[in-house]
């Protein structure tokens, strides 16, 4: 039997509560943190496919209903929520001084955003960070900088839940701990001397890209063992910053696997 006890305002969540909309970013979330669901939203579409869902509700005593699609949209504040919508209790960032004593493995991989300002963008980010297996993404506290919201978390696909997010206060700071021990710090700039593909690389190592209008910053550049851009031709002058998170990594998965037949 359906719970119509949900209440449907989703302008009064707590501030402990954070709303996922979006097929695969809800299940995601119900696979790896199921005791962090507060209340499910549902057309009736999808309920066949939500029975376990809906068994896990009931057993927990947790508000589960079934929308039409105006209420849905009302809830998930969004349209494209596929006919599924989660409140959740959201998943705090944890500090970055952890993950650069002890976190990245001996061929690993790092992605550090300094002012990603687009929570799309940011979104498209994460999902690229777990399709290639980054063990985990950097992002500071600044002014500026784009924070996990619900769209972001749709884009996302589900990622947020696989690929961990590390807060800093100052990236630059970060970066030096990270190099004094022996970890690769790559910088992103379209106007780079050097390209990806022309130097040698070493793991682990974390990659940094620049806000979307203004680049790195001029401190973090510093904190660089190498500045790079993306060869490409002269009709466009750059990509998307997560198309080019796609492609740089793609690049240094390349390189690690080369490396780890040799």
């Amino acid at each position: 039997m359906i719970n119509q006890s949900a209440p449907l305002e989703s302008k009064r969540l707590k501030d402990t509560e954070f709303t996922l909309y979006g097929w695969n970013t809800c299940m995601q979330f119900f696979k790896n943190r199921p005791d962090d669901l507060c209340r499910l939203f549902f057309s009736k579409q999808r309920s066949p496919a939500l029975v376990s869902v809906k068994k896990w509700c009931a057993v927990k005593k947790l508000p589960y209903r079934e929308l039409d699609l105006e209420s849905l949209n009302k809830v998930a504040s969004a349209t494209h929520h596929e006919g599924i919508v989660m409140v959740v209790r959201p998943m705090v960032p944890s500090s970055i001084y952890p993950f650069i004593k002890t976190g990245l493995g001996k061929k690993g991989i790092a992605v550090a955003l300094d002012c990603i300002g687009n929570t799309h963008n940011l979104g498209a980010i994460l999902r690229t960070c777990a399709f290639f297996g980054v063990e985990g993404m950097v992002v500071s506290r600044q002014e500026g900088q784009a924070r996990m919201t619900p769209s972001a978390a749709r884009t996302a696909e589900g990622a947020m839940e696989i690929t961990p997010i590390y807060q800093c206060t100052d990236l630059a700071s970060a970066l030096r701990d990270f190099m004094s021990r022996k970890i690769f710090v790559i910088g992103t700039d379209l106007n780079a001397e050097q390209s990806l593909y022309d130097i040698e690389i070493s793991f682990p190592c974390v990659v940094v890209f620049g806000n979307e209008q203004e680049g790195l910053s001029s401190s973090v550049k510093k904190r660089c063992d190498q500045v790079v851009r993306i060869s490409g031709t002269e009709k466009i002058q750059s990509l998307n910053v997560a198309v080019a998170t796609g492609v740089i990594l793609a690049e240094l998965t390349r390189r690690r696997n080369l490396q780890k037949k040799t």
